[in-house]
């Protein structure tokens, strides 16, 4: 059952029990290194993407221009889960949680499970909110935390693929494919696609990491929740976000696939994954 609904650019498509904050100390003088990386941040494994150039989608068509990214950068292999996000915020925004509206869609998931759903009904607003206070806990550690670009996000859903032939397909696991079945990820399947409940799709979200990660080791590049990247459009107005979600059919799953709403949005399938590059120490 959808309990919210995203719009997306020409397509319609608008769409804890309480847990123990994590740790959010960390080793002094950790410059930009994973060792004695604090627990929060080594949940959230990130993994790194290095530069190139790769053929990006267009107007929902795959491998249709050529874009550089220009510098090595470092993408979470899974989007922020619930109880990273209570961790720095203190509260928890979901609606599938043990206060959320969409508590009965999740009373015989695990306390330990359930603190590992992604966080969702977050907008774009939020995560610069939640982004200040993690890059505030982190001063000093050689990172600086940030959503990634539309191209960052695509070129390491694409497995960092640069060949147009390697850029032109919609979904990417340990190889590119152009079918996704509901034992690959979470999102609405086709009639005859069921999951191990005997239905199209789940009705909630999964924890991180459910299903196969991609050539890079990403988890959950296609469905579960949308992931907002972090170029403005619509003069700052309006926001971008991809990879589908579990409300959603195979087609708003497609690595080239986009969504697009102001930066205000709210759902229950809106979530985020964090980028990070050096910051210099600073």
């Amino acid at each position: 059952m959808t309990l919210w609904k995203v719009l997306s650019v020409g397509v319609s498509v608008l769409m804890l029990a309480f847990v123990p904050a994590l740790s959010i100390g960390g080793a002094a003088g950790d410059k930009g290194g994973k060792v004695n990386e604090d627990p929060l941040i080594a949940a959230m494994k990130f993994v790194k993407v290095p530069k190139g150039k790769f053929w990006m989608s267009k107007d929902l068509q795959n491998a249709q221009v050529q874009v550089e990214i220009k510098a090595d950068f470092e993408l979470a292999a899974y989007t922020v889960t619930q109880e990273q996000w209570e961790a720095i915020m203190g509260d928890n925004p979901c609606v599938y949680s043990r206060q959320g509206i969409g508590k009965s869609f999740v009373k015989d998931i695990t306390d330990a499970d359930l603190k590992r759903f992604p966080v969702e009904n977050v907008s774009w607003n939020d995560c610069q909110s939640f982004l200040k206070k993690l890059n505030a806990h982190q001063k000093g550690k050689g990172w600086l935390y940030r959503l990634p670009t539309e191209a960052e996000w695509e070129y390491a859903c694409r497995n960092a693929a640069t060949t147009k032939q390697d850029c032109s397909f919609d979904f990417y696991f340990d190889k590119p494919t152009n079918d996704l079945s509901v034992k690959q990820a979470n999102f609405v399947g086709d009639v005859g696609d069921v999951t191990p409940t005997g239905k199209r799709y789940l009705s909630h979200p999964t924890k991180v990491g459910s299903y196969a990660p991609n050539k890079l080791g990403l988890y959950d590049m296609h469905g579960n929740v949308w992931q907002w990247c972090s170029d403005l459009h619509y003069r700052g107005q309006g926001a971008a976000f991809r990879g589908g979600s579990l409300h959603h059919p195979k087609k708003d799953c497609r690595a080239g696939f986009r969504g697009e709403n102001v930066l205000s949005k709210r759902g229950d399938d809106l979530g985020f994954r964090l980028a990070r590059v050096p910051s210099g120490g600073k």
